[in-house]
């Protein structure tokens, strides 16, 4: 058995490796039988969406901190070390609780694998994180989803309220090739009587999970129909918004995380701590979101010459990440270091850096799924590219070229980034 974090880690690498990823709730059922059903013991904000996700957690996260709530968070992927998914308030399980609730684990684990029934590595994350935080009796949980909704692991709990904060063509080959589909799939986290808020706009996705909403009785609320933002002032490293909802409004929010997409995973987040609690201080929505930050979600680690690391990693995410580079930024030149995972849709990924890129250094990094820099090199129709295979290099040769009026953005994938975040930080 693992007993300690590295072992830990191995384990969980090679189960990744051996099973994947393999949709369905029947082995996590099974699995959180033998533990007592811990996550039957727990209250929910359930949250799922193409892109959006964690920003829009970490928002209700603050605002619920300021009012005192004790409140766990439970987010996919991690970016420099696996006790990050677990938190309570701002603190990550400890080495020594983790390998606790593992060791727990370990027994239910074998006689699973045993009876050809083993359990993913996400699926044991999600279990040790439900048998966590009932152990520490928080007030609430905000859980986001793995992958799509309706068949994701995290999908056996009943929430009081569900998010849906956007909807993209990703993981088509799982989830379905059009918006409607996806949609379909992510609305499946929608549960009778619990309230759903959608960032989703789009009239295709959005009847989708309208109708979800309807067909199971809970409450429906829409970004831009049922609450609205206002007043949106951008400038360099700062925006700002109103946010209305019914007869509420709160004017001239003040946020640091930069990005339309922000202010309106931000006004979810303000929508949804409205709903779910009965009285929450205007104090508290200001200084949740003004002091929200998401690391590797354009995040400035370097100000002098300007370096910005995001992890977009679908074309969505991309062309977010370029709104908010002309939006914030717009007199600046923009270089881009890219890598990515190769079952992503890189070469659209590509093309939307390309179209404002005054250049591209394309690398790879060390992992079973990263694409191969060459390949990635041959994907794109920039003018002014270069391959760097090592990325260290790259990144390297990258903040050497930064000029007056530029900045380097690291791009294309959240793993990549946590190699260069560390790398960065040495």
């Amino acid at each position: 058995m693992a007993t300690t974090m590295k072992d830990i880690n191995h384990f969980f690498e090679r189960r990744q490796v051996r099973l994947g990823m393999n949709f369905g709730l029947s082995r996590m059922e099974a699995l959180l039988k033998k533990l007592g059903n811990p996550h039957e013991r727990l209250k929910y904000i359930h949250i799922a969406g193409s892109n959006g996700k964690g920003s829009t957690l970490q928002y209700m996260k603050g605002m619920l901190m300021e009012e005192g709530v004790r409140v766990a968070s439970f987010t996919s992927p991690y970016l420099i070390r696996l006790n990050e998914q677990l938190k309570i308030n701002a603190d990550e399980i400890s080495d020594k609780d983790f390998i606790a609730v593992f060791t727990e684990l370990w027994p239910f684990i074998q006689e699973m694998d045993h009876a050809g029934n083993g359990p993913t590595q996400f699926e044991i994350l999600t279990a040790m994180a439900f048998s966590y935080f009932s152990k520490k009796e928080v007030d609430l949980v905000l859980m986001e989803t793995g992958l799509g909704g309706r068949l994701d692991t995290t999908n056996v709990i009943k929430p009081l309220l569900s998010i849906i904060t956007s909807i993209s063509l990703e993981h088509t080959n799982i989830l379905g090739d059009t918006l409607a589909e996806i949609a379909s799939e992510k609305a499946g986290i929608i549960k009778s009587g619990a309230p759903v808020i959608s960032g989703v706009t789009a009239k295709e996705p959005a009847d989708v999970i309208e109708e979800r909403a309807h067909a199971v009785g809970a409450p429906y609320y829409q970004l831009a129909r049922d609450f609205q933002i206002r007043h949106v002032k951008k400038r360099e490293g700062r925006q700002s918004f109103s946010f209305t909802h019914g007869n509420r409004t709160i004017d001239h929010i003040e946020m640091n995380m930069l990005g339309q997409h922000q202010i309106e995973n931000a006004a979810l987040a303000i929508a949804a701590v409205l709903i779910a609690l009965e009285h929450i201080d205007e104090k508290s929505i200001r200084k949740g979101i003004e002091e929200a930050k998401w690391d590797g979600r354009f995040e400035k680690v370097s100000k002098e010459r300007l370096v910005i690391l995001d992890g977009a990693h679908n074309p969505a995410g991309i062309q977010v990440l370029v709104d908010t580079l002309k939006s914030h930024y717009p007199e600046y030149n923009y270089r881009f270091v890219f890598s990515s995972f190769k079952d992503k849709d890189y070469a659209k990924m590509l093309h939307e850096l390309e179209k404002d890129a005054l250049e591209i250094i394309i690398t790879e990094f060390g992992h079973d799924r990263a694409a191969d820099a060459q390949t990635l090199y041959e994907a794109s129709h920039h003018e002014n590219k270069q391959l760097v295979k090592d990325w260290q290099a790259a990144v390297t040769e990258g903040r050497r070229k930064i000029g007056d009026k530029e900045i380097l953005i690291i791009t294309g994938s959240l793993h990549f980034l946590s190699l260069v975040r560390a790398f960065l930080q040495d």
